[in-house]
């Protein structure tokens, strides 16, 4: 019983400490140009992220859509919930800079 709960623990904190997915892309601009950050959306997905209810689109949230980063991340907490519904609701988190 003590191997199967030290066998499940460290599954528990290998998941937890594994990196999380990002997605940088820039239009229009340099990787390592100065940006500052304008805008930070929650994404909703359905069903390990295979069905968006809305799709949104970048020029509803910066002023230049021609010119502009934006960075795409799944955060603990988004993870989290993905965890605890078992991937049915899987949010992400996206950030836009200029």
């Amino acid at each position: 019983m003590k191997k199967m709960f030290v066998c499940a623990l460290s599954v528990c904190a290998m998941m937890m400490l594994q990196s999380c997915y990002v997605q940088n892309v820039s239009v229009g601009m340099s990787q390592d140009a100065p940006a500052q950050q304008v805008a930070k959306v929650k994404n909703h997905y359905f069903i390990a992220g295979l069905i968006q209810p809305k799709k949104d689109e970048a020029k509803n949230h910066v002023k230049n859509d021609q010119k502009f980063r934006m960075k795409t991340k799944i955060t603990f907490w988004d993870g989290f919930l993905s965890g605890l519904t078992c991937s049915i609701y899987t949010p992400t988190t996206t950030y836009y800079y200029e």
